[in-house]
């Protein structure tokens, strides 16, 4: 199919995404009255978060005593400080503007911030839109069914906004991002379009799709990370994935995230009993008792990768100690039932994408009028993420990054419209994506997940070849066939890029830990970036930090 056979449309600034970040961004460029688009592909997490607002909160914390414990201590020298002095400085007026202009309500919290969660209601009728996914059973769809987060109530607030704004919103999928324009390619309403914009903001969350037990949608497989790669962006710290310890894994059931709203006397143990507290850390007796879930997430996978199953024994809580609002007590009572009397499965999850996109500091990435923001893109938090930063971040450098792109959209001259083909059918073998994407997830799990060895990345990396070799041998007969198997294909491409990204790194830093180097080496005090050369090919570079 060629040019002249798509939908061409024209829009000043176009953001691809719709959780907080993306909100943010067409809601700031609305305001400076250009023509905004936003594409979401399905349900964003935000909506199911912890609506923690962390840090930037105006007279709250001394900017030096934030500095250091963003840099040092978690993000383990590897943050980038003009990202990262930027959020500081900018933070509390963007976050303080959003809340008002949203009418969202927000209580203090001990680091900053949260949004008031609507207890007794569902997420769905709060936000009004359906976010389950026909024949998948994800957390989102589940927690939207019957029940509201705090994030719930910011993201709310924020759709709400979005929903009254002169903003045109649109459900698709895109396919391309082209430097000419630029331009983004997409599928709407199961119509090839070609969208060309003054500006486009890239919003499309993290990676965690990728991985068989993950919090967020199943959807969510880097799709911004893979599209921005390949138009000529720079991808930074993509070693570095967030997993949450406590997630339900039990046989036919939702990757339930476990929060840690229960009374004191949970333990974790193994399938053989043994108390994994006790034998893998000193001190600590109980669950309430620890408060490292990074380290607690590789005991679990040392024991997963042993054989060993995973369990969570709550009998020893007392049952009037539990509130009568805890998500926790609301989901296992629903899913599980007796879940006191008996162990409950648990594993990590993948919960948060640390690396992304290279951007500075007015969000910009390395194509011109390309920009990242929120969990799309990377580099400030360095090798590890504080809890509570990811929706102070992404409503930050969303506002930045929304004004940016109206100010070039109004800045701009012509747009230039590039010629595009679209794929309608191959010949070829007939191809299961859904049965394809299992086995990738599967083994995305036990190799890049939160612990990892040379073996484990090598054998990845035959297997990855094997199922691209294979993957160019399908064939599809419509264009929604043919959009499934290219996602497969930018999906296996970027399983391959983080295991390259892990590979290279011979330590242990933050959330990358590798069993074959335990400790970590100042040698390794840098940042990994990597590009793709003119055939394809991806090339590193270490930064200095």
């Amino acid at each position: 199919m060629s040019v002249g056979d798509i939908e061409g449309i024209e829009t000043d600034v176009l953001v691809l995404g719709g959780g907080a970040a993306g909100h943010a961004a067409a809601l700031t460029a609305s305001d400076r009255g250009v023509r905004v688009m936003q594409l979401a592909k399905g349900a964003a997490t935000t909506a199911i978060s912890t609506g923690f607002l962390t840090f930037p909160v105006a007279g709250r914390f001394g900017r030096g005593e934030l500095r250091k414990a963003l840099t040092e201590v978690t993000g383990k020298g590897l943050c980038d400080l003009a990202l990262l002095d930027r959020f500081l400085e900018e933070g509390p007026k963007e976050i303080s503007a959003v809340i008002e202009r949203c009418n969202i309500l927000v209580d203090d919290a001990p680091r900053g911030l949260r949004a008031r969660r609507a207890v007794g209601r569902r997420g769905r009728d709060l936000v009004g839109e359906d976010y389950s996914v026909k024949g998948i059973r994800d957390m989102t769809s589940v927690v939207m069914e019957f029940s509201a987060t705090h994030g719930t109530s910011l993201f709310t607030g924020l759709l709400k906004a979005v929903t009254a704004a002169p903003i045109e919103r649109v459900r698709g999928e895109a396919l391309r991002i082209l430097p000419e324009g630029p331009t983004v390619a997409a599928i709407i309403d199961g119509r090839p379009v070609s969208i060309t914009a003054g500006a486009i903001v890239l919003a499309t969350g993290g990676v965690q799709g990728l991985y068989e037990f993950t919090d967020n949608p199943p959807g969510i497989v880097g799709d911004g990370q893979a599209l921005a790669l390949e138009a000529g962006a720079v991808l930074i710290d993509m070693e570095f994935i967030q997993f949450y310890p406590l997630a339900l894994a039990e046989e036919g059931l939702p990757a339930i995230f476990i929060y840690p709203d229960f009374p004191p006397g949970g333990r974790i143990v193994n399938g053989s009993g043994e108390d994994l507290l006790q034998k893998h850390f000193d001190g600590a007796q109980t669950l309430g008792d620890f408060d490292n879930w990074d380290h607690l997430s590789v005991a679990m996978q040392r024991e997963i990768m042993a054989g060993q199953t995973v369990h969570v024994d709550f009998s020893a809580t007392d049952p009037k100690a539990w509130d009568e609002g805890s998500l926790t007590k609301l989901y296992l009572e629903k899913y599980i039932g007796n879940f006191r009397e008996r162990l409950v499965r648990v594993a990590p999850i993948a919960h948060y994408t640390i690396g992304g996109v290279r951007t500075n500091v007015e969000c910009e990435t390395a194509v011109p009028g390309l920009y990242a923001i929120g969990e799309v893109a990377g580099g400030m938090h360095g090798a590890n993420r504080h809890g509570g930063a990811a929706l102070a971040e992404a409503v930050t450098f969303g506002c930045i990054a929304g004004r940016n792109a109206a100010s070039r959209a109004q800045n701009r001259g012509s747009l230039t419209r590039p010629s595009i083909d679209f794929e309608l059918s191959k010949y070829g073998r007939q191809f299961d994506v859904g049965a394809a994407m299992s086995v990738l997830r599967n083994r995305s799990q036990l190799s890049l997940g939160p612990l990892r060895d040379k073996h484990s990345l090598a054998a990845m990396g035959e297997s990855l070849v094997e199922w691209r070799e294979e993957a160019e041998e399908f064939g599809w007969n419509d264009l929604a066939g043919g959009t499934r198997i290219a996602g497969y294909k930018r999906s296996l491409k970027l399983a391959d890029v983080m295991r390259q990204f892990m590979m290279r790194r011979t330590e242990s830093r933050g959330v990358h830990n590798r069993k074959d180097f335990p400790k970590s080496d100042d040698r390794w005090l840098k940042k990994q970036s990597m590009t793709l050369n003119c055939d394809g090919i991806a090339t590193f570079d270490d930064l200095p930090v």
